[in-house]
């Protein structure tokens, strides 16, 4: 998936900063932390990315993607509490890799 950039405003910056996360760390999961992005199980045009922010957390973004213009409107960002993220992570990068 392209980006060409991100869409920032005061509700989504606000809902990263509720979960300790900054617009530097998402990016850097998109751009440097090896994301594995799927469509979103339950919500029409939505994706989630999985994936490091740059001080090695663990974080799932929620985020819509604008296929003309290639930016991410991110919904929500967080450390996941759920080990199933990140063994849904482990096998499609062992998969990928593979």
């Amino acid at each position: 998936m392209e980006i060409s950039g991100y869409d920032w405003d005061d509700v989504n910056l606000e809902k990263l900063e509720l979960h300790e996360l900054t617009p530097e760390d998402v990016e850097h999961l998109f751009e440097q932390g090896h994301p594995y992005v799927f469509r979103h199980p339950s919500i029409m045009g939505r994706w989630v990315a999985l994936g490091f922010a740059p001080d090695e957390r663990f974080v799932l973004v929620v985020f819509e993607h604008d296929g003309e213009t290639r930016w991410v409107r991110v919904v929500t960002a967080y450390e996941p509490d759920s080990e199933r993220y990140w063994r849904l992570y482990e096998k499609k990068k062992r998969v990928q890799e593979g």
